[in-house]
């Protein structure tokens, strides 16, 4: 059986929420949109469990300045309490005097997702930068 279009929805609430955590330094709400054992995998940087995703996003702010998040053309399938997810992601950031929005970095989340008492979470979350990728050709 499909998702339903409440699961798709509390899905995109997921990903809504991830990134205002992480955007705004909530680091507890960041590390409760995994699972117990999650992992974020972000290539050179792979965090597994609560206790390093909270880590992770405590000393994030520290990095990037006015951080935003987008997350767009969702891609979401799945049956049951499973799911799988791909989006694209933009990370902005504050930067130069007077300040301006700049793409930070860009690239694919590719998730899998479990519902877990009634709440839709992360298992995985891999994140590719397009810088990463072969130029065509």
């Amino acid at each position: 059986m499909a998702l339903s279009m409440e699961d798709q929805l509390a899905i995109r609430q997921l990903v809504a929420r991830y990134n205002h955590a992480i955007d705004s330094g909530d680091a507890r709400a960041y590390a409760d949109t995994f699972t117990d054992d999650g992992v974020l995998d972000a290539g050179d940087l792979v965090l597994s469990g609560r206790d390093a995703l909270y880590a992770f996003a405590d000393s994030f702010s520290a990095t990037v300045w006015a951080p935003r998040h987008i997350a767009s053309n969702l891609v979401i399938q799945g049956d049951g309490d499973r799911a799988e997810l791909r989006a694209y992601v933009q990370l902005y950031g504050l930067d130069g005097a007077p300040p301006r929005q700049e793409v930070r970095a860009s690239g694919i989340y590719t998730d899998t997702l479990v519902k877990e008492d009634g709440c839709w979470r992360f298992v995985r979350r891999a994140f590719v930068n397009d810088a990463a990728a072969p130029p065509p050709g």
